[in-house]
């Protein structure tokens, strides 16, 4: 691994391209509360949310992941050691609207850890109403809602707001115009946080 201690992700390929999550490290999704993490393609993001998941079903938790464009591997996830027994995946067909009420129902019935809604890049507009009511679910339930997309979505409706983005990236293999991915540097910015201010995370490398 490279420059941060206790890494996030660890250095296999995992579902999509990202990386196999180990046990996330910090800053993980809270129960009763609404986490978001945003950023862009290749930035962490898919990576994150495979660590949290692989967390919860790692401790015997349920957890459900609904999935607005069906981007989600299982055979991948299995592969990275991610429980498929423990995760309801809901496939919503790029529309957003039936992404959006999954949530609002899942979060709502007891029996998951961790509720995820990966909105992708296509990030809809919520109405302050709906993003209080999801507030309100989860901490009747005492589920963790873990929302990751292009932008946010909840506003101040989130207790933490982290944003994942790409510094660099290196490439390795024979011949003038190397291939393979060798390694890829990261950080993640805390965006909202109760009792801290926003600012960086350490960057990380990590190896494919």
């Amino acid at each position: 691994m490279g420059e941060s201690a206790a890494p996030i992700f660890s250095s296999r390929t995992s579902a999509g391209g990202a990386l196999a999550p180990r046990r996330p490290a910090a800053r993980t999704p809270s129960r009763g509360e609404i986490t978001e993490i945003v950023g862009r393609l290749s930035s962490g993001r898919t990576s994150y949310l495979l660590a949290c998941l692989a967390d919860v079903v790692g401790q015997g938790e349920t957890a459900a992941l609904v999935d607005a464009d069906e981007t989600f591997d299982p055979r991948s996830a299995a592969q990275a050691g991610i429980d498929l027994r423990r995760l309801l995946w809901v496939r919503c067909g790029s529309d957003r609207g039936v992404a959006l009420r999954a949530a609002d129902m899942l979060v709502r019935c007891p029996g998951f850890a961790l509720v995820a809604l990966d909105l992708g890049e296509r990030v809809p507009r919520l109405p302050p109403t709906l993003s209080f009511r999801l507030k309100f679910a989860v901490r009747r339930t005492d589920v963790a809602l873990l929302i990751v997309g292009r932008r946010r979505l909840t506003g101040s409706s989130a207790a933490l707001a982290l944003e994942t983005s790409r510094e660099g990236i290196e490439w390795t293999g024979p011949g003038p115009v190397p291939t393979r991915l060798a390694r890829v540097r990261t950080r993640t910015r805390v965006l909202r946080s109760p009792g801290e201010e926003p600012g960086d995370s350490p960057p990380l490398w990590w190896t494919a």
